[in-house]
């Protein structure tokens, strides 16, 4: 076999090797109805699958997101490389019923009150921009210092505490 042979098998062989990366959940309706796509569930049952190892549970949130919040940035997967936007600052502040969102860019400052339905692991904001005036947010992740939520196959990654301070925490 030439060089050029054993060059071409050995670059089959490390293509055929990757493995592909992909999220797929596995989303169960009240009626039952089994359905497997690639964003979380909107509602009902949702077990994360990991195409390479089988069933992944997602981590169980069993308290109501309460105070505030600021938005470090956002990613496509939940432990993934986080992108940060440094022009605007956005602290979320969240009691049962209602959530605001206080936004800075520059000198600007907007506080924006939207009412939302929360239960342990998901929230819903009642918002007219987003089509439907509905956003349903599954809770990925909730400690003490840091929050994870998803809606429309993304994920917003938040810190304990208004912006202000966790910004000149991050900066000391």
């Amino acid at each position: 076999m030439t060089i050029i042979g054993r060059f071409l098998l050995l670059s089959v062989a490390v293509m055929i090797s990757q493995p592909a990366v992909a999220e797929v959940y596995k989303c169960t309706d009240s009626s039952g109805e089994v359905v497997f796509q690639g964003e979380p569930c909107r509602s009902g049952d949702e077990v994360k699958l990991d195409i390479r190892f089988a069933e992944q549970p997602q981590q169980t949130v069993n308290q109501l997101i309460a105070g505030s919040w600021c938005e470090i940035g956002t990613s496509n997967v939940p432990d993934g490389n986080i992108q940060q936007d440094t022009a605007l600052r956005k602290t979320w502040v969240f009691s049962e019923r209602q959530m605001e969102q206080h936004i800075s860019q520059g000198q600007r400052q907007d506080v924006f009150r939207y009412p939302i339905r929360q239960t342990t692991g998901s929230f819903v904001i009642d918002h007219p921009a987003f089509g439907s005036g509905q956003v349903n947010w599954q809770v990925r992740k909730l400690t003490d210092n840091q929050l994870v939520i998803a809606a429309y196959g993304g994920y917003t990654h938040l810190s304990a505490g208004d912006c202000d301070m966790v910004m000149a925490s991050t900066q000391n």
